[in-house]
């Protein structure tokens, strides 16, 4: 392990040893702050900047803009969106849980997948086509409009 650290990392480790115990307190929390402020932007990068993800949203789009759409088709491709969100999300929340105590899941990205998954599930249980669409069309509009966002483009106060 110490022969892969670089020199860098060796002089902080010697400076964190001389430290307080209060100083090695500090440096732990604004590393945790730090931390977090990447985990928050890195994980709406991930999702929001995802070209698979947009793929699937453009393909989505094109089948519910038919005035015949197979539902599901629709649900299958819903389901594929749904796994790849929440797969992409989960690998970088468990990156970041491994080394923050405690790190509290970004809920902007989290509520947001949960309450449009729940919308369409809402949908799709009432089979109404023009509901399906009008579904479609707001969580792709809301998807976008996140991925545009400030937030995820640029490192999050916490």
């Amino acid at each position: 392990m110490f022969a892969e650290m670089t020199a860098q990392e060796i002089e902080f480790l010697n400076m964190l040893g001389i430290m307080t115990p209060s100083g090695k307190r500090e440096v732990m929390e604004y590393m945790r702050y730090v931390l977090t402020k990447q985990y928050r932007r890195e994980v709406m990068a991930a999702v929001f900047h995802n070209k698979l993800l947009a793929n699937l949203f453009h393909s989505l789009i094109f089948l519910v803009e038919r005035d015949d759409f197979d539902v599901a088709q629709v649900q299958k491709r819903v389901q594929q969106i749904k796994q790849l969100y929440y797969t992409i999300f989960d690998q970088v929340h468990n990156k970041y849980r491994e080394v923050i105590e405690d790190l509290d899941s970004n809920e902007v990205v989290r509520e947001f997948g949960r309450i449009s998954f729940d919308s369409l599930e809402q949908a799709f249980m009432q089979g109404q086509p023009s509901v399906i669409r009008m579904e479609v069309v707001n969580f792709h509009q809301e998807y976008n409009k996140l991925g545009k966002k400030k937030d995820a483009r640029q490192i999050v106060a916490v």
